[in-house]
């Protein structure tokens, strides 16, 4: 791991909302990973999350556009099991970055994802996570379709304001986020694929996921409850 500093990472988390690590996992190991995950793709293992509009204030979407492939936490397990054991052993480190009781995801389809975003439009609509802890592996390096985070800001010398930051994917780094608090999204792509690995982590005593969120995120169906 490249420039690991825990008190730089604990300082970033905290007031920033993000932290980087980098040579979290070797370029020759993430082009391994994206090469089995494209292989899936292409025999049509993995659904293609397509839809627009269908999100709302209720799971904690603005109603933006998705388009990527993904894997769920079963296709993870069943396709990519490294990335099972990566989810365990990364435990320790978020707990002690975050500090906070950390604790892994009772959700099985969406514990560990995989997005694959395509060339020519794969994106992720502006959105809040339902979890407490959001930790990113980035399997390519990109110079497009940035992650945009939307940061709110505040002092009392002036009003209230938002920071807007691009964060550009680069193969072996890893990325945690205060997902929940933070509006995000991914910027469409152009003519490059990026894959992202999700890594979903709750706070001890809060493991609260919308119980419509999974069928929105990847089926596009529009919630029911009210927002």
């Amino acid at each position: 791991m490249k420039g690991f500093d825990l008190a730089r990472h604990s300082r970033e988390y905290q007031y920033d909302y993000v932290t980087l690590l980098d040579g979290v996992m070797s370029a020759e190991v993430c082009a391994d990973l994206a090469r089995r995950i494209n292989s899936v793709i292409d025999e049509g293992g993995v659904s293609l999350v397509d839809h627009h509009g269908a999100g709302t204030l209720a799971v904690s979407d603005r109603g933006g556009r998705y388009l990527h492939h993904i894997f769920q936490g079963d296709d993870v397990r069943l396709h990519l099991p490294e990335i099972a054991v990566l989810y365990r052993a990364l435990l320790p480190l978020v707990c002690v970055l975050t500090n906070r009781e950390v604790v892994l995801s009772p959700h099985a389809r969406s514990d560990m994802n995989v997005k694959i975003y395509p060339p020519g439009g794969g994106t992720l609509g502006e959105h809040y996570d339902s979890n407490g802890i959001t930790v990113l592996l980035f399997l390519t390096t990109n110079t497009e379709a940035p992650l945009r985070m939307q940061i709110p800001r505040s002092h009392p010398s002036r009003e209230p304001w938002t920071e807007r930051r691009s964060i550009y994917a680069r193969a072996g780094t890893l990325l945690l986020m205060q997902g929940r608090e933070v509006l995000h999204d991914c910027e469409a792509t152009t003519h490059e694929q990026k894959l992202t690995v999700v890594l979903n982590y709750y706070v001890e005593g809060d493991t609260w996921r919308h119980e419509d969120f999974d069928d929105f995120v990847y089926h596009g169906h529009a919630p029911t409850a009210a927002a």
